[in-house]
């Protein structure tokens, strides 16, 4: 069924998965690692006073870095477009994994540290946007020999799947704490973000043309594979932060009044 794989796009055949659909697997893997990671420490940045700051970059790292940008890289790396020869921008990556990054926190910022409506919808809202912008400058940054054009109603659904996943996370992390919620909380983040990714790459249309030059830039692989290896490196140390920092609630709450000894009357 390798067939179902190619999408139709424009006059080039697209294929998203060359390398095989193992990649699905592990952009998910990823995707839902830096969300675990990315949500505990927003528990302990909730329950911090002197280091929640901290707590919110090392959240906004784990969760924009390496769930939506990292996760979303490594599945870029199984595109192909047939008859061209393909190269991307550094730069924009860069700038995709900065606004994804900035993306997560200005959203933490926003909502606060106790779930309020008035405060989770444009939260959420900056968050989904965020991983819209994230996908579309890393998909941009592809080069090819020929054009690139982007159906617009592909790309706004994309961006509405983006604000539901990032509302329902939000709303769903903070106010369903139990373990069976919290995983279906990381899992959801997961898919919503792949679905955004694989709605945003459906939406580009690719007219190839073989006698153009071959175009600038470099290889995927040359730069997701340190950014793979880096990001890795990075989360343990959020992990073990969050091992290793104590409870807040034990630490918040009042000490027992001690029980006064009494004596036997003489």
């Amino acid at each position: 069924m390798r067939e179902v794989a190619v999408l139709a796009a424009g006059s080039a055949s697209v294929d998203q998965f060359a390398l095989g659909y193992w990649l699905i697997a592990l952009s998910l893997g990823i995707s839902v690692l830096g969300a675990v990671v990315g949500l505990a420490c927003i528990v302990h940045g909730a329950r911090s006073v002197q280091f929640r700051l901290v707590w919110l970059v090392s959240a906004a790292i784990s969760l924009g870095g390496v769930g939506v940008w990292l996760a979303t890289s490594v599945a870029m790396l199984g595109l192909k477009v047939p008859g061209s020869a393909m190269r991307y921008d550094p730069g924009r990556l860069v700038a995709a994994l900065v606004v994804s990054i900035v993306a997560v926190l200005a959203a933490l910022l926003i909502i606060g540290r106790t779930p309020r409506l008035a405060l989770l919808l444009p939260g959420g809202a900056v968050l989904g946007l965020g991983i819209g912008v994230t996908h579309y400058l890393g998909i941009g940054s592809l080069e090819i020999q020929g054009s690139v054009g982007v159906t617009v109603w592909l790309a706004a659904v994309s961006a509405v799947i983006g604000v539901i996943t990032a509302t329902a996370t939000l709303w769903l992390f903070q106010t369903m704490r139990f373990p069976l919620a919290r995983a279906a909380t990381v899992l959801l983040f997961g898919v919503g973000v792949s679905a955004t990714y694989y709605l945003a790459l459906a939406a580009l249309h690719f007219d190839v043309n073989r006698t153009a030059k071959v175009p600038g830039g470099m290889e995927l692989f040359d730069f997701v594979f340190p950014m793979f290896v880096i990001g890795l490196l990075a989360l343990t140390v959020p992990i073990s932060a969050v091992l290793i920092a104590p409870d807040r609630r034990e630490l918040a709450a009042p000490p027992k009044p001690r029980r006064p000894k009494l004596e036997p009357a003489r």
